[in-house]
């Protein structure tokens, strides 16, 4: 049992891993949470949905305002930048795209752009 155990562990540990730079993507009710985007059009049309500069990162994603962790899917908490918006949530840096970092901000760590 122990052995299934730790076999589980380690496949959990490799798959939180982004080594490619990918953003971590999870489309709900037509929005993707997390993907790149230009516009509120590329986040489902959801009004104020892409979250541009700052900590969304200058190329913008998917990050739409929340009053709760429970309204972002899950792997995403609600976070204060701009109101408050879905970030997705990390251990550690290697969980974030490139140019981003894992970092603690109300009470969560979660990926935001390096400024």
């Amino acid at each position: 049992m122990r052995r299934y155990v730790a076999l589980y562990a380690a496949m959990l540990a490799l798959a939180s891993c982004n080594d490619d730079g990918e953003r971590p993507v999870t489309t709900v009710n037509g929005v993707p949470y997390g993907a790149t985007c230009e516009g509120d059009a590329d986040c489902g049309g959801q009004a104020n949905s892409c979250c541009l500069a700052g900590k969304c990162s200058d190329e913008g994603w998917c990050s739409p305002e929340c009053a709760t962790d429970n309204d972002c899917p899950d792997g995403f908490y609600c976070i204060s930048h701009s109101g408050t918006r879905c970030f997705s949530a990390c251990v550690d840096d290697r969980d974030c795209p490139t140019d981003f970092i894992c970092e603690d901000k109300d009470g969560h760590t979660t990926c935001r752009a390096k400024e």
